[in-house]
């Protein structure tokens, strides 16, 4: 399914978000007195240096013995809040479920999102830098989830939410880790990376995978830069028209927003997209 989201709409839509989650983040911040909200750290051996990780728990969670989706947001540093608002919006408005969020952090990631690149890619200066998405996602497999499930009620459904270079990350894992995430939410993601080399391996897996399961949100400013990002097109044409039945995928294009500002309008989008849909499944 293909949506793309006019001016007028678009700005309708910011003045909403923004007036619901001012008062959405009054009752946030109500709800971390009473403990909705914490971190813990992880020692990791995986990445041989300490990680922390920011959690959000439903108002109702120690009310009840539910079990709750997982969402793990990347960047959670700067995007964990906005999450939060997000999903507590969209569940008291009873469009999707409650949900844990777990906002992952990071030391370096231009490290820990990207994978490896290719000497002829034309990005000599992440030869060094980058390419230990691999390292990443076994730090996720091993570590983090297993902590998240040891001390949370969770569903086995867990959706992984990424922006740009985390939005490559989330691409990444669908093929590499297929059983890791049930969802990934990918907005404006750098699947430019490596000369796009992660399309190509994604669509290389689904032809051969043609049972694979799996749902796939992406938000883009604008796709149609073939010029600069040929892969981009390759892997959104393919993902359109061309994917496994049992793979769902949901794009949306916004025109008006900048790489930046894009998170904010395709965070709420994708998880509406995904937990609405979970939600509808479940009942």
């Amino acid at each position: 399914m293909r949506l793309t989201i006019n001016r007028n709409l678009e700005l309708i839509f910011k003045f909403s978000l923004v007036v619901l989650l001012s008062l959405n983040t009054a009752f946030a911040q109500f709800a971390y007195t009473k403990g909705n909200m914490t971190d813990f750290t992880i020692d990791s051996q995986v990445l041989k240096e300490k990680s922390k990780a920011f959690v959000y728990l439903p108002d109702d969670y120690d009310k009840n013995s539910e079990k709750y989706p997982v969402v793990y947001v990347l960047d959670g540093e700067y995007y964990f809040s906005l999450t939060t608002d997000a999903a507590s919006l969209l569940a008291q408005s009873g469009i999707a479920p409650n949900c844990i969020i777990i906002g992952i952090t990071t030391n370096n990631r231009g490290r820990d999102f990207s994978p490896k690149v290719d000497e002829d890619s034309g990005q000599a200066q992440d030869l060094k830098t980058a390419g230990g998405a691999d390292n990443f996602l076994e730090y996720l497999e091993k570590e983090l989830i297993p902590n998240v499930e040891k001390k949370y009620r969770t569903q086995p459904y867990r959706v992984i939410i990424g922006h740009s270079t985390g939005g490559l990350l989330a691409y990444y894992a669908l093929y590499k880790k297929p059983n890791l995430f049930q969802a990934i939410i990918s907005i404006d993601g750098s699947t430019w990376w490596n000369k796009g080399k992660i399309g190509k391996e994604l669509i290389d897996f689904l032809n051969k995978n043609p049972d694979f399961k799996g749902k796939i949100f992406e938000c883009r400013k604008d796709i149609k830069i073939p010029v600069r990002f040929p892969a981009n097109v390759e892997l959104l044409d393919y993902l359109d028209k061309k994917r496994p039945k049992s793979l769902e995928y949901s794009y949306l294009e916004l025109p008006n927003e900048t790489h930046g500002t894009i998170v904010f309008p395709g965070t709420y989008y994708g998880l509406k997209s995904i937990l609405a849909d979970y939600k509808n499944k479940k009942n």
